[in-house]
């Protein structure tokens, strides 16, 4: 339609399309409104752009920031073409390309105007609601040791400690028996319930970190560390048995070095069965 020119504006017949989240004008025809989520342009609306236009209310969520689209006859503004501006930017903020950030919830009113003419002008009333807060996150909680089979594999590691043995090509005299400790015991206990869990057999852990860093991050400030893994047996006697038999293992379990441990067990994955022992001395 055309416009009446505005008074000592001189101005030729403008038209304004809005579009903004399928907000219209008064006494306006639109296109279907949108039924989701605002994650897109909005309907298209035409209007005659009059001394003053006024949109439909606009509801925004603090932190999504929405863009407002004014053409003017039928085309993109050009630059300095129209002033943007907000009357609270407390609620929200906005650039001069049309760009709304809310802020806070409340209410705002964000204006197109024409640079040369600030008595034509349309404004989107804006309503900003606070964002739902994030879900708390639950807290895994720290597997729970395993006391029993913990109290079993130190009975039967310090009864090998108690005697001279050889691992290897080396002997081993014997050593003082070992004390639980349950910072040790966290680590050995949360790598074998990772290694049931995720279905892997190693000393690294699925996340990178070797026994040393979860030893750390269990709390226990080490001077000498140790760790034995195995899977597949089923008890505290057939585990011990299978790491005195080999060497390396072996050696871990006579050293004199260590004077801590911690015992973990977990079942699932693969093999049924996963055990850790982490040595330590502090």
């Amino acid at each position: 339609m055309p416009l009446t020119p505005l008074r000592g504006a001189g101005l030729t017949a403008l038209i304004l399309t809005l579009s903004a989240c399928g907000a219209g004008l008064p006494g306006t025809p639109t296109t279907s409104p949108s039924t989701g989520p605002s994650t897109g342009p909005g309907n298209t609306i035409s209007d005659t752009l009059a001394p003053q236009g006024v949109a439909s209310p606009v509801t925004l969520t603090a932190g999504q920031p929405q863009q407002l689209t004014v053409t003017v006859g039928g085309r993109a503004p050009t630059p300095g073409q129209l002033v943007w501006t907000t009357t609270n930017a407390a609620v929200a903020t906005v650039t001069q390309t049309g760009l709304v950030t809310p802020v806070s919830s409340g209410n705002a009113t964000v204006r197109a105007a024409l640079s040369s003419n600030a008595s034509a002008f349309i404004d989107f009333p804006l309503v900003v609601r606070a964002a739902a807060p994030a879900p708390t996150p639950v807290p895994t909680p720290a597997p729970a040791p395993a006391t029993g089979f913990a109290q079993q594999v130190l009975d039967l590691v310090n009864a090998a400690r108690a005697q001279a043995r050889t691992c290897g090509a080396t002997a081993y005299a014997a050593a003082p028996a070992l004390t639980l400790n349950a910072q040790l015991g966290q680590a050995a206990q949360g790598h074998a319930a990772d290694m049931a869990a995720q279905n892997y057999f190693s000393h690294t852990s699925k996340d990178g970190r070797t026994a040393a860093q979860r030893i750390a991050a269990a709390g226990y400030a080490y001077r000498t560390w140790g760790e034995n893994i195995a899977a597949g047996q089923a008890t505290a006697a057939q585990v011990v048995d299978g790491w005195l038999k080999s060497e390396g293992h072996c050696r871990n379990i006579m050293s004199a070095n260590f004077r801590e441990l911690g015992v973990g067990y977990a079942q699932g994955g693969s093999y049924g069965h996963y055990w850790v022992q982490d040595f330590g001395t502090r």
